[in-house]
């Protein structure tokens, strides 16, 4: 007699994968802009439009004030511009990256609490507050990183 195989199922798992955010998910561009470094150095030259910006503004929940803030520019300007410059566009891109990456791990409103939260690992900062540099995103980056890896500081 053949023993019959079950297949077992792991909701969690599923829904993780399924959940899969990409930073072209976030923008809504193109990955082919995306993919290779040459064509992002494209991408960010020729500026993201304002329906990148967008995007990204509705998944993060983040405001006009903070953006302005993280992208170097007043929130006035932030809400007239309508492509990006080389420089705002690469913000924007990393910004993107850091959500698709907490997103990935936390889920949506996860994430969202996550980076209002007081962190130890970064003494005490709230994620939030380092967006404006490239290296605060950089750390967050490293720390989400840490976290999915089991590393504990």
């Amino acid at each position: 007699m053949a023993k019959k195989l079950s297949k077992v199922s792991e909701p969690a798992v599923a829904l993780y994968q399924k959940a899969k955010m990409s930073v072209g998910d976030i923008l809504r561009i193109d990955l082919a802009d995306l993919n290779e470094p040459l064509s992002r150095l494209d991408t960010f030259r020729s500026g993201l439009d304002k329906s990148a910006f967008e995007s990204f503004k509705a998944l993060s929940g983040l405001d006009y004030e903070t953006l302005a803030d993280a992208l170097g520019v007043s929130a006035k300007t932030l809400q007239r511009k309508e492509v990006f410059d080389t420089g705002q566009s690469e913000k924007l891109y990393q910004l993107a990256e850091l959500y698709a990456i907490g997103i990935n791990y936390f889920g949506r409103d996860g994430f969202r609490r996550w980076m209002e939260r007081p962190l130890f690992t970064l003494g005490n900062r709230i994620p939030l507050d380092l967006i404006d540099v490239s290296e605060g995103i950089s750390l967050l980056k490293t720390e989400i990183l840490r976290l999915q890896h089991g590393i504990a500081v």
